[in-house]
């Protein structure tokens, strides 16, 4: 077996180092812009919602989830999100 094909089925932990950080920061930042889009915001001659500027934030991590960890991880860090939702 080479060694490409060992670190295939095997990841070393050192490749996941930091998934739990992302996926509680995609989290929080789902959850808190649920909570803050019941406020709205004057800023300058503008008034809209907090969410409106967090929410973006979820679809970053999403996105980096996507291109550092895979599809499958990510899927379930989405539903781990909507899951807290629910809550």
């Amino acid at each position: 077996m080479t060694h490409a094909q060992r670190s295939l089925q095997h990841p070393s932990p050192r490749a996941y180092r930091y998934f739990d950080l992302v996926m509680a920061t995609f989290v929080a930042a789902l959850l808190i812009s649920n909570v803050a889009s019941t406020k709205i915001l004057q800023l300058g001659p503008f008034s809209f919602d907090g969410g409106t500027l967090l929410f973006p934030i979820s679809y970053i991590f999403g996105d980096v989830l996507t291109e550092v960890y895979g599809y499958g991880r990510t899927r379930r860090v989405i539903w781990v999100g909507f899951a807290a939702n629910l809550l």
